[in-house]
């Protein structure tokens, strides 16, 4: 008798794969093989199996639909995050499809029209979008930030019984309509590329191209410039990269705090994470002298690092370390790290920056451990819901309750209370924000650091308090001068505030620290130059965002109308329409505007481009 099991198939196929091989096959090899790297990573993180697939496809089967449906936006989401850093001729999408049925098991195959018809959805499926049957639709409805677009019954090849078919609205990392890009943004797109996004100009084809190919001499070249790499996790458990991860962070965090250190992103840096580049070829992309890299090696009892200071013009060893201590000097060993970097590259020091870098946040290496799972939550896209919101408040709370005197965790916690209300989280975002400003408050009177002003920075301009916004953003900026989000973060308060071509100034600055710059960076920058008049130049920016979210539709089509172009425009704001239909002008007017000629600046743009009054 054959064997029978209710199962969720994924059926992934490579577009135009065909046209890749026969443009350079080993360059289209090695691309398919990062890409399926990301799909098996994605399927066993959702408790799935590859059982199948093709030269150019992939199938897994899952037990349970809802994973299998976040698996499948995860997929899709970070290969988008791949494809940012390739020519547009270069770029490998995916089709996706996804059925819930009974398939026949035949030892470790799946066979049957559950599989067939997950082949066909996928066929069926726009490039870089997901398909889904009637049958997994009634199971997965109920996901937040997801939508669906119902097309009806089809008939499907070599399929009996006619298929119901969804797709997936809106693909791609989640966005807010005002985003708060703090470390959790930042980050996010650093850990999902970390281990997947390479160094592609150099790896897949001639061709392809960096974002930072211009402007890396810009850079100040009597200052210093160093790249911290991700340390690397070698302790043979998976679960512990958020370790791996939240050292390397809280390391190039202190480091920004010395003025006389030019200090490279985060997130920038990450996208080398275990990738076999020569630290020379680091240095040239990052247009930074020095590399810092290492392992991390955890266990319940012990921390051990290597770590290595390398110059990267020349190749040659700094300065070296390996550390074998009990877990409850990591803070020490950071401490040390950061100290004899400073030294070895003769950065001048200032009394204030000598303070702050022996101040020691907890010395409770549980809280600790809790403070960097809550950080993880942020770098997780698929996490911005109201579930993971209240996952990340639980991991700080209890990061609190264990040291009520640590600092960063109130301030982290901040920023769940802001996520809440600038996301939709809550009922009520005045009473969140609130809650958000009192949390800062307290971190500030615990430690007066930079994430505490940045953070009553953040809840000041989104309560239309722009004065005392800046006030707490430039005091930010003088204990962290080095961090580029902290000052493309401000960009944003300064549209809102009446500084347009400050804020692009800022931003074209922040690209400088950080050349693989998140989405945002451009989002902002496109508003900017709107604010300033400078429409073909808004146009331009959003342009250069890959696989943009619905929102930055609103720019280009206010841009489109005030260069007179209506039509366009009218176009452009159908489509936004289509997946937002209930934004409307009054919706935009609702937002804080130092200036009410701002607010009407850019209502008479989305007027014009044919935005529903109500």
């Amino acid at each position: 008798m054959l064997q029978r099991r209710l199962v969720t198939i994924l059926a992934a196929d490579a577009v135009e794969y065909s046209r890749l091989v026969g443009k350079d096959e080993e360059a289209a090899l090695a691309l398919f093989k990062d890409c399926a790297a990301i799909i098996q990573d994605r399927v066993q993180a959702y408790n799935g199996r590859v059982f199948g697939g093709a030269g150019d496809s992939v199938i897994a089967a899952f037990h349970s639909p809802v994973e299998a449906m976040r698996c499948a936006v995860e997929i899709q989401n970070q290969i988008m995050l791949l494809d940012e850093k390739l020519s547009e001729d270069w770029r490998m999408l995916f089709r996706v499809g996804l059925n819930l049925g009974d398939a026949v098991v035949e030892q470790d195959n799946l066979l049957g029209d559950a599989v067939n018809v997950a082949a066909r959805l996928e066929g069926l499926s726009e490039p870089g979008g997901i398909c889904v049957s009637g049958t997994l639709y009634e199971q997965v409805k109920h996901l937040p930030n997801l939508g669906f677009v119902d097309l009806g019954s089809k008939k499907l090849k070599n399929i009996p019984i006619p298929v119901h078919v969804y797709s997936i609205k809106g693909v791609g990392p989640t966005h807010s309509r005002r985003r708060i890009p703090a470390w959790g943004f930042a980050a996010a797109t650093a850990v999902l590329l970390a281990g997947i996004a390479l160094p592609v100009w150099w790896k897949y084809a001639p061709e392809i191209t960096a974002k930072m190919e211009t402007g890396s001499h810009l850079l100040s070249p009597s200052q210093p410039s160093i790249a911290v790499l991700p340390l690397d996790n070698v302790s043979g458990d998976p679960t512990q990269e958020y370790f791996s991860n939240g050292i390397t962070n809280d390391i190039t965090s202190d480091l920004s705090k010395f003025s006389g250190l030019m200090v490279i992103a985060y997130n920038s840096a990450s996208t080398f994470k275990g990738k076999p580049t020569k630290v020379q070829d680091i240095g040239k992309a990052l247009s930074v002298r020095y590399v810092l890299e290492g392992t991390v090696q955890k266990t319940p009892e012990r921390l051990r690092i290597n770590a290595q200071l390398i110059d990267a013009e020349t190749g040659y060893h700094l300065w070296a370390n390996r550390y074998d201590q009990t877990l409850g000097d990591t803070f020490t060993v950071q401490e040390d790290i950061t100290k004899n970097i400073v030294t070895a590259l003769a950065v001048k020091v200032t009394a204030a920056e000598e303070r702050r870098s022996n101040k020691k946040l907890t010395q409770n290496m549980s809280a600790y451990d809790f403070y960097l799972k809550g950080k993880a939550i942020w770098a997780d896209p698929s996490k911005v819901t109201p579930e993971g919101n209240a996952e990340a408040r639980q991991l700080f709370e209890k990061a609190i309750e264990l040291d009520p005197n640590y600092s960063s965790a109130y301030a982290e916690l901040s920023y769940v209370y802001v996520r809440a209300a600038q996301s939709g989280f809550t009922d009520d975002a005045a009473a969140s924000l609130q809650k958000a400003e009192d949390l800062a408050k307290k971190a500030l009177a615990l430690n007066d650091d930079f994430s505490s002003h940045w953070y009553l920075a953040i809840v000041a301009w989104n309560k239309g308090e722009f004065e005392k916004a800046f006030r707490e953003y430039e005091t930010a900026r003088q204990i962290n001068p080095n961090d580029p989000d902290l000052a493309a973060d401000m960009a944003e308060a300064l549209i809102y505030g009446g500084e347009p071509e400050k804020a692009i100034e800022q931003i074209e600055a922040a690209k400088l620290r950080n050349p693989f710059y998140e989405y945002w960076y451009d989002w902002n920058e496109g508003r900017a130059r709107y604010m300033a008049g400078q429409y073909q130049a808004a146009i331009d920016a959003i342009g250069r965002i890959n696989s943009p979210p619905n929102d930055v539709r609103l720019i280009t089509a206010a841009s489109k109308a005030q260069l007179g172009d209506i039509p366009a425009a009218q176009a452009i704001m159908a489509e936004f329409s289509k997946i937002d239909p209930d934004w409307s002008i009054a919706k935009s007017a609702a937002y804080f505007y130092r200036k009410d000629s701002d607010r009407q600046h850019w209502l008479t743009g989305l007027r014009k481009a044919g935005l529903k009054e109500m």
